[in-house]
């Protein structure tokens, strides 16, 4: 086999495709976590480089409040927990698939900074945007718009959230 030569931006944005679709799929969350987490750095550092000051993590961390340790602390603790050792050999981490939700919503709005999104990306933004559409915000556009076409999604269980993405995704993107 030859050796492959990838871009950044073109491995952020595989990564990301098969993190969504492994998120859908209901897949190891361990691993579809670790994948998005890579995806989603790499994508924050492109748009760094391209737009100094404009990634999501930036506008979040600073609608939050917080510092930038304290977001990033928060942001990347199980992404970090994931892929490095040197620090807690031993330690354990209490992990809630839902981080890899927010993960991957960054992703997929960094992505969308640096040129068009990907199928399963257009598809994960309508399903984050149904799912994380505060109630107040529910007839506003483009939220009643995701919420129309996946459902309510907050009043599903997770299991059904996932089959309402796998489902977007095998119409909208074919796969």
């Amino acid at each position: 086999m030859n050796p492959l030569r990838i871009s950044k931006l073109e491995a952020a944005q595989r990564q990301l495709n098969r993190a969504i679709r492994m998120l859908f799929e209901d897949d190891d969350p361990i691993c579809t976590h670790t994948l998005a987490g890579a995806a989603s750095t790499l994508l924050a550092d492109l748009v760094e480089h391209h737009m100094p000051g404009a990634t999501w993590e930036q506008k979040v961390q600073e609608d939050s409040r917080l510092s930038q340790t304290q977001f990033f602390s928060i942001a990347r603790k199980a992404q970090n927990f994931l892929k490095h050792a040197d620090q807690d050999p031993d330690g354990a981490l209490r992990f809630d698939p839902h981080d890899t939700d927010a993960t991957l919503t960054l992703a997929v709005f960094n992505a969308m900074e640096l040129g068009p999104l990907s199928p399963e990306a257009d598809v994960f933004q309508l399903w984050a945007l149904a799912l994380l559409c505060p109630i107040e915000l529910k007839s506003e556009v483009p939220f009643c718009d995701a919420i129309a076409y996946f459902g309510d999604l907050w009043n599903m269980s997770r299991a059904e959230q996932l089959a309402a993405g796998r489902k977007g995704l095998r119409e909208y993107a074919g796969k």
